[in-house]
């Protein structure tokens, strides 16, 4: 298993592409939230909770989604921990950016050239 387990909606070409990206980095895997990974990993959840956001599980099992999701993936990222800790410490912005991205995927899309 990977140290980090990244879910994403198969549904939006932004976040397969996004996932995938994520997937490169050593100890993170991509999985569908429709896979097999996906539906073990978010069976507590409803379809409509599955696919309302991210969802990041670490090693242990402890899931955080949407923008609390963004601190742990930041922390992987080379030169990222700066981010992290940025992010972590304003839950409700870094919330509110996520909801601003996720509703304007196509927009964010265009303009860092991660075409959908």
């Amino acid at each position: 298993m990977a140290d980090l387990t990244v879910l994403y909606d198969e549904g939006c070409s932004f976040c397969t592409r996004v996932a995938a990206r994520l997937s490169r980095i050593s100890g993170v895997e991509a999985a569908a939230i429709g896979s097999e990974t996906g539906s073990v990993m978010l069976r507590d959840l409803t379809p409509d909770e599955r696919y309302a956001e991210v969802h990041v599980v670490d090693a242990s099992g402890r899931r955080r989604s949407g923008g609390a999701a963004l601190p742990v993936l930041a922390r992987r990222l080379h030169g990222g921990r700066a981010a992290a800790r940025l992010l972590a410490a304003f839950p409700a912005a870094t919330a509110w950016g996520y909801g601003i991205v996720s509703r304007h995927r196509a927009l964010v899309s265009r303009l860092t050239g991660i075409r959908c």
